[in-house]
């Protein structure tokens, strides 16, 4: 796993919605040279929330692939999943952001509540 590679493996996992990432990117004005940070932060959080509720399927592709990020012993990746992900999930309505903890794997369920803990704070 590359940090910068992050976007683009993320988005090779939906191959069917490549064109929701690239109109995405387009609308925001954002790329990967932009970084990591702000694809995933302004471009991969609108995904999660779009497909809260019309696929489980791709959801659960979602964060696993997230998961793996977080336990990548990368610091730097795990950053992009704590600062760029989850604390953009955390003023999201209570209803999706319990669809989304329902998918994140067990190291990114604990870093969301970690984050939830700093803005408790």
């Amino acid at each position: 796993m590359k940090y910068n590679e992050l976007f683009n493996d993320f988005k090779a996992l939906f191959p069917d919605d490549i064109a929701w990432f690239d109109n995405e990117c387009n609308k925001k004005d954002v790329s990967n040279e932009d970084g990591m940070h702000i694809v995933f932060g302004m471009v991969v959080v609108p995904y999660l929330l779009d497909i809260a509720y019309k696929s489980d399927e791709k959801l659960q592709l979602a964060f696993d692939y997230i998961e793996k990020m977080e336990i990548s012993g990368n610091p730097q990746i795990a950053e992009v999943v704590e600062f760029s992900i989850l604390e953009n999930l955390i003023g999201v309505e209570n209803d999706k952001s319990n669809k989304l903890l329902e998918f994140m794997g067990d190291e990114t369920r604990k870093a969301f509540e970690d984050v939830k803990k700093w803005y408790k704070a």
